[in-house]
């Protein structure tokens, strides 16, 4: 089959458009739209977003409701012209606000949309983004999701509110991660217990949280490692982190490359994901990290939440924390001792095989070639 795949990041950055391209290259003929190629398609076409300072101009034309003219801006008329005269058995889109520009592509071809997340709700914790933004990527979902032939989501929570709101077609393809066989779990140095966190400096994610729980361990006896990703929104935020983080034994990390995460991350001994819900999709969070962090073997930290407490219960791979308070999150690290430490690092690598994207891949595959058959 002829497909595309359009996707705003950069192609070979982002884990889950990498993965279906990486499922895709060798069996079908793939085009990919994107920030940067992938390095695995036939033919790549660059789409271009406006700087940060002229897209804060640019959100006041949603509260004029001047949608179209906000949507359809020179980089996306840019691609519609360079690729105008291909036709595609199968369009994949990632996130609903490239959907409008893949049913122009498709031309009545069936397009698959990749909502990664619940849209409605991105991020109902920021005022900005409810103010300007909310009612925009509401209408989005409201005149796009009939169009496309189905959705795919990353949790049974988000699965369960686009079928229940939007009446959608819903598969889960979780955000797991490859299979990094012959990884065993390192050793824990019992005078020194080294705890991760690694992904995007996001303050919708509370990561002060997680400098608040060093004040509540020993730091000669734990230390914090954060391997945080910044951008022009977000450096104020992972500012303030470091700021608050002085005199603690906290270490900012440089990120790695996404392909390194998992065996770098392996060193480590505890992996730490501390989201509270302050908002609906990280309510109904089922990170990629979560998946990472099994695949570097380690024990797992984490909060009362709801879906990535199903495998630590199931699969013995960590603490929970009673509530969502630093002391809970620190009381719980500090009262598991070695012996049980090393037993969910046992557990990660025991399962490790079972949690990875492999029967995620071929669900996925599954998908796909339904519509080789058609």
């Amino acid at each position: 089959m002829k497909i595309l795949i359009i996707a705003y990041p950069s192609l070979k950055k982002d884990p889950r458009p990498y993965r279906q391209i990486k499922n895709l290259y060798k069996e079908h003929e793939l085009h990919c739209i994107g920030a940067s190629k992938s390095g695995l398609e036939f033919s790549f076409y660059k789409l271009e977003k406006y700087k940060l300072y002229f897209e804060i101009f640019r959100i006041f034309l949603l509260k004029l409701r001047l949608y179209k003219f906000y949507y359809w801006d020179k980089f996306k008329k840019k691609v519609l012209n360079s690729i105008k005269n291909h036709e595609f058995d199968l369009v994949i889109v990632h996130e609903i606000r490239l959907v409008p520009l893949a049913l122009k592509i498709a031309n009545n071809a069936p397009v698959i949309l990749d909502a990664h997340e619940y849209s409605p709700k991105n991020f109902d914790d920021n005022w900005v983004w409810r103010f300007f933004i909310k009612k925009y990527y509401t209408k989005l979902c409201i005149e796009n999701l009939p169009k496309v032939d189905k959705v795919l989501t990353v949790s049974p929570g988000i699965v369960e509110a686009y079928e229940k709101n939007f009446n959608t077609n819903t598969t889960l393809i979780k955000n797991t991660s490859e299979y990094a066989d012959n990884l065993p779990p390192s050793e824990i140095n019992p005078k020194l217990i080294k705890i991760i966190h690694h992904g995007n400096a996001s303050s919708s994610r509370k990561l002060e949280l997680l400098i608040e729980m060093m004040n509540h361990l020993d730091n000669k006896k734990f230390e914090l490692n954060l391997m945080l990703v910044s951008s022009l929104s977000t450096k104020l935020y992972l500012n303030k982190l470091k700021r608050k983080a002085k005199n603690l034994n906290i270490i900012f990390l440089d990120p790695v490359k996404r392909e390194e995460i998992i065996p770098f991350c392996n060193k480590f001994d505890i992996g730490v994901i501390f989201l509270p819900p302050t908002n609906f999709n990280l309510k109904y969070c089922l990170a990629n990290k979560f998946f990472e962090m099994i695949q570097s073997r380690l024990a797992m930290a984490i909060g009362p939440d709801i879906e990535m407490s199903k495998y630590v219960k199931k699969y013995e791979l960590g603490m929970i924390a009673e509530d969502w308070s630093a002391f809970s999150l620190a009381k719980k690290i500090k009262s598991t001792d070695l012996l049980k430490l090393k037993h969910y690092k046992q557990q990660t690598n025991k399962y490790a095989k079972d949690l990875s994207s492999i029967s995620d891949n071929l669900n996925f595959l599954k998908l796909i070639n339904s519509y080789d058959d058609k």
